[in-house]
């Protein structure tokens, strides 16, 4: 894991002002705030939206959804990751279909998913 003790400290004053902030404000969902992430995030990516979200599963989610999955559509990942991967494809509608990893790399195996591929897919 990350270890952010190195440059926790350096501005530490910096996020707890800003954390007390948005707490003292009790508008954390969807407030202020959150807009002004939204616009400069979006701006930082060159892109014209961004769209904060509670956690990662709910990001991923959002993501299957753009990208067109449906009920039904298979959605190939990794057995080798957390339940969020699998509980997103869930959530979207899709299928889960598990392609093994490699070995050597913990990563998911390009030959597995080639073998994986459906007209569902």
């Amino acid at each position: 894991m990350v270890d952010l003790s190195a440059s926790y400290p350096e501005i530490r004053a910096e996020i707890d002002a800003a954390v007390k902030n948005v707490l003292d404000k009790t508008n954390f969902i969807l407030g202020d705030e959150v807009k002004k992430f939204e616009q400069e995030f979006a701006s930082y990516c060159g892109v014209k939206y961004a769209v904060g979200v509670a956690n990662g599963t709910d990001a991923l989610k959002i993501a299957l959804l753009a990208c067109g999955i449906k009920k039904g559509d298979e959605v190939i990942t990794t057995p080798f990751t957390f339940i969020a991967t699998t509980e997103a494809i869930v959530q979207a509608g899709g299928i889960p279909v598990f392609a093994d990893i490699v070995q050597e790399s913990y990563t998911i195996d390009p030959d597995d998913i080639e073998k994986k591929i459906t007209k569902k897919t």
